[in-house]
């Protein structure tokens, strides 16, 4: 019974911080590429940008969330 729990906290635990992260990951990508992008309104009215995001916030994401989820040793076995 132990043994579930820690499975299902460890995986909630790194869809939360994968979001999370991965959400702060890609906000701070766009402050930073539209400081340097120049912007422009096309036929339609709608404001595009020449640039195309990556993948690097969420694959960092992930990354990140595994290793603190999965490898940091959140429950330890007490010592008798």
């Amino acid at each position: 019974m132990k043994a579930t729990f820690r499975i299902i906290y460890k995986v909630v635990g790194f869809i939360l911080l994968f979001f999370l992260l991965g959400t702060l990951f890609v906000y701070i990508e766009t402050v930073v590429i539209e400081e340097n992008i120049e912007s422009f309104v096309d036929e339609s009215g709608i404001l595009q940008n020449k640039y195309e995001k990556s993948l690097i916030p969420i694959i960092a994401s992930s990354i990140i969330s595994y290793f603190v989820i999965f490898h940091i040793p959140w429950f330890r076995k007490k010592e008798d």
